[in-house]
Parts: structure tokens; C-alpha cells; sequence
């Protein structure tokens, strides 16, 4: 039923995406790899490919990990007699790289990131968590007290009441502007 609202309205992730695949110890970043979707397998920066499996199981295999990624590996032979290879895998005889089953998700956030929307929405969001940590360690709101949704709500809203009103005091009851003494 709800099919089409789903197709017409699609909700933007203006979440930041963790990304731990960049290096910083000088070897080559999973960035450096390029992904082939159509063949699903990566190419490396000199052209041998990181597959999900190098040979046909005669039971089909998903390859998917329980941290949901699935680990594409290059060749050892590729690795052993490549230029490249003390500086892509040093210490281990081949390339590994894990690719998280929701990447096509994560390259839409990524790109996301880059837009003018998505700094405003980051603004804002910095604005209403201060307001949550300042419900929590100033008003102790920490733990709710009353039982149920009806309490939890009720108790909420009395905190949220309570904050909005020493917001509109501390606006309304401005110092008066300083008198300084003429000159003589």
C-alpha cells in the first residue's frame, strides 16, 4: 500500500560514516583499489583482482562475516611477485579487504556528506544534543522516575518545560547596558 510513497520519498542518511579503510602508516589505502561491481571484485593499483572466492564450492556460499562484511583476498602468487607488495601488505602473502554488505548505502551517505544540506543539518544536530546534555547533567535527567509511557512522557516534558523556561529567562532579563562616567 505504502509502496509508492516509498519509491517518491526517500529519507537522506546526514549521518557520518566511520570509515576505518584509510592508512596512515604509509601503505596502500583500500582507496587506492577500484571497485568493479559488474564482476564483484576489486582491482588493485596494479591491476590483479581481490575476489570473494578464487574457485567453485559445489554448496553456493554467501561469504558474509558476522561483523556483515564480506572479505575479498587477492592471489599470494599475485602478492609475492608484485613491486608494490611491501608497501600494500608487508606483513602478511596476500591483500585482504573487507567490504560491508550495506557499502552502496555508505558510498550514498559519503556523498552526502559533501553537500551544503548536509553542514546544516550537522549544525543543528550539535544544537539539540547540547540540549539533551544539559537535560541530563544540569536537570539530572539521567534516569526518569515515573512509570510507563504516559509517566516517562509526562516527566520529559516537565524537564523540557523547565529548560525552555530558564532559556526565555536568561533572554528576557538582559543586564542593563553600562553606565560610564564622563570624562573630566
Amino acid at each position: 500500500m505504502l509502496g509508492w510513497l516509498v519509491e517518491t520519498k526517500q529519507i537522506e542518511p546526514h549521518i557520518p560514516v566511520w570509515g576505518k579503510s584509510e592508512r596512515t602508516d604509509g601503505t596502500i589505502s583500500r582507496s587506492d583499489f577500484v571497485w568493479d561491481k559488474a564482476a564483484d571484485e576489486y582491482r588493485c593499483p596494479r591491476g590483479c583482482t581481490l575476489r570473494r572466492e578464487w574457485r567453485a564450492f559445489t554448496n553456493a556460499r554467501t561469504h558474509i562475516t558476522k561483523a556483515d562484511t564480506v572479505v575479498y583476498r587477492s592471489r599470494s602468487a599475485d602478492c609475492a611477485r608484485c613491486p608494490l607488495k611491501s608497501r600494500c601488505c608487508p606483513t602478511t602473502p596476500f591483500r585482504k579487504i573487507a567490504r560491508s554488505v550495506h557499502e552502496a548505502a555508505r558510498d550514498i551517505a559519503r556523498a552526502l556528506s559533501r553537500t551544503r544540506r548536509y553542514r546544516q543539518s550537522r549544525k543543528k544536530r550539535k544544537k539539540v544534543e547540547m540540549l539533551f546534555a544539559h537535560l541530563k547533567r544540569i536537570l539530572r535527567l539521567d534516569r526518569l522516575r515515573l512509570r510507563g509511557l504516559t509517566g516517562a512522557s509526562d516527566e520529559f516534558l516537565l524537564a523540557a518545560t523547565a529548560q525552555n523556561l530558564r532559556r526565555m529567562a536568561r533572554y528576557l532579563t538582559r543586564p542593563p547596558p553600562q553606565q560610564y562616567p564622563a570624562p573630566a
